[in-house]
């Protein structure tokens, strides 16, 4: 037992004490008032008194001897002084009140175990002979039989009391060892099942992956906090609500799921998802049945994660299987065509100069000239796609290799009247260690698309800039053409997907090898009617690039120039 425990017990029996002499002497006074008893009760009023001092001495006493074993001792032995004055006021050996000894033995086998209790059996009993002994002529109440002393009867009542106190005092401190051990073994548990329940909040919040429970009709009854984080709802917006309308399941998916777990312990399934920013997610989920420990059912548990990341990477491993096979055919078809192509192309040419054809004949073989340089066109693109050639990456100022080309776009046959070039420099000098031709080449894909996309006129514009750490640069190429839909945005980067007509599709598929081989990121934004934009991320300096680092640019704001 703790100091403090101790003391607050001490405080208790300080205020019992009060209450039971204040009780004794109200019963007391009011005996004296009413029954006027042939014998006098002042040496009750006495007793008060001295139990009252004795009181005010343990308070006053206490800022010294608070909670101490020796305040426990000073209490009790002063307890059983007062009880050995009141037996012997009341009768002495005949008194009906030496039981009032257990009181304090009971006490001290609490608050000083059993050789506490045992020792204050022995004090009680030491008073009660000394007051046994001492003669009737100290009992104010004593009786004729108490008055005849027979050696007898006073040897049978000390042994009886001696007995008797020893037993209690053994019994009350057996006791309360087994209830202080008791107490200390559940206190144990407590902790333990506290610490347990703490643990098992801690996993359950701490984990990334969202968490609901539900009843057996479908409504959520928890979330953690890696569900909050995910969907975007709190605990208490959940709360009630069917699983189904939170997860945006199909009315009576439930029972699918039902039927599924009968034959399986876990069913998983996945969805898209808009959490309560409006974000759409990727979401697998697994459900399972939740039991208790005695098996009986109490709902389901769905555990959900945010795959989105993992959605867009696997459509991109997708995309990029598609394309190196494509490649692999494209390489193949190229060296079979071109050599038959030549043929072809050279043979009309010289009946065409030898002939000098008129009429529908010349149209004729106009026709076969111009498709066998369209054909040509697009056997080059497949040898781009497929062999793109030596990747040679050097130190490239991209701001001056865009301006070149924006002015050659400029004058090419894909800029028409009511086209505008803006362009958005970071720095006026911006420079990476990239393959310029390859550069070049994505330029002129990326960008003759935008105009392409623009056949009524409109504004193309192009940026470079650089990222907060200064490690990678940011091109985007903006329309504001006619967009694509959500098919068109799926195959944009896919061979022959081209929108435009006598476009050859492979454009974009090149564009996205190039970007891959200088280790960089391509997004796609788009809308249908609301033009597109292409953002294009690439390192500062390529994984595969040698030499010496890549000086910093001298960052300073520049404004778009309109060409």
């Amino acid at each position: 037992m703790t100091r403090l425990e101790t003391e607050r017990q001490l405080r208790m029996l300080m205020m019992l004490r009060v209450v039971i002499v204040t009780t004794l002497l109200v019963c007391a006074f009011t005996i004296e008032l009413l029954l006027r008893p042939a014998v006098t009760l002042k040496p009750l009023f006495s007793l008060a008194a001295m139990a009252y001092g004795l009181v005010l001495l343990y308070a006053f006493l206490e800022r010294w001897l608070a909670g101490s074993r020796t305040s426990a001792v000073l209490q009790l032995v002063g307890d059983a002084v007062m009880i050995t004055f009141f037996v012997g006021i009341t009768g002495g050996i005949d008194s009906p009140m030496s039981f009032l000894y257990l009181l304090p033995i009971s006490v001290a086998s609490m608050l000083l175990y059993r050789n506490g209790g045992l020792a204050l059996a022995g004090i009680c009993w030491t008073f009660y002979a000394i007051l046994v002994i001492s003669g009737p002529q100290w009992w104010p109440m004593a009786t004729e039989l108490s008055q005849q002393r027979e050696p007898g009867r006073m040897v049978y009542f000390l042994l009886a009391h001696l007995v008797a106190m020893v037993a209690f005092a053994l019994l009350s401190s057996y006791l309360s060892e087994r209830l202080r051990a008791q107490g200390h073994e559940l206190n144990e548990r407590r902790g333990a099942v506290a610490r347990l329940k703490a643990l098992n909040e801690n996993i359950i919040e701490s984990i990334n992956s969202g968490l609901i429970t539900t009843n057996l009709n479908g409504r959520v009854n928890f979330m953690n906090r890696g569900g909050t984080d995910i969907t975007g709802f709190s605990q208490p917006e959940v709360e009630d609500v069917s699983v189904e309308a939170l997860i945006g399941l199909e009315p009576g998916f439930l029972d699918e799921v039902r039927a599924r777990l009968l034959a399986e312990r876990r069913f998983r399934f996945e969805r898209w998802f808009d959490t309560k920013s409006g974000q759409r997610i990727f979401l697998g989920i697994a459900a399972s049945n939740l039991h208790d420990k005695a098996g009986r059912p109490l709902g389901f548990l769905f555990i959900f994660q945010d795959l989105t990341e993992i959605h867009s990477l696997e459509q991109e491993v997708r995309l990029k299987e598609r394309m190196a096979a494509l490649g692999e055919m494209a390489a193949g078809m190229a060296h079979e065509l071109r050599n038959p192509l030549a043929a072809i192309s050279g043979s009309v040419q010289y009946l065409k100069g030898d002939l000098k054809p008129e009429g529908e004949l010349l149209e004729l073989m106009d026709i076969i000239l111009r498709e066998s340089q369209r054909l040509d066109q697009t056997i080059r693109d497949f040898l781009t796609f497929a062999r793109p050639g030596r990747f040679s990456p050097k130190a490239t100022d991209l701001v001056k290799l865009i301006e070149d080309n924006v002015k050659l776009l400029c004058k090419s046959r894909e800029f028409k009247t009511g086209h505008r070039i803006e362009t958005d420099f970071q720095a006026p000098r911006i420079r990476s260690e990239v393959d310029p031709n390859r550069v070049k080449q994505v330029f002129w894909n990326l960008a003759t698309n935008g105009l392409k996309a623009m056949p009524d006129g409109g504004t193309l514009s192009i940026s470079v800039k650089l990222n907060r750490a200064g490690d990678e640069i940011d091109l985007c190429f903006t329309d504001e053409g006619q967009g694509m839909d959500a098919g068109q945005r799926q195959r944009y980067f896919q061979p022959f997907s081209s929108s435009f007509d006598g476009g050859t599709g492979l454009g974009a598929a090149i564009v996205y090898r190039l970007i891959q081989e200088h280790g960089g990121k391509i997004q796609l934004e788009s809308a249908a009617g609301k033009g597109t934009t292409v953002r294009i991320t690439i390192p500062r300096r390529t994984p595969r690039a040698t030499g010496a680092e890549v000086p910093q640019a001298d960052l300073q704001a520049a404004g778009g120039r309109i060409r």
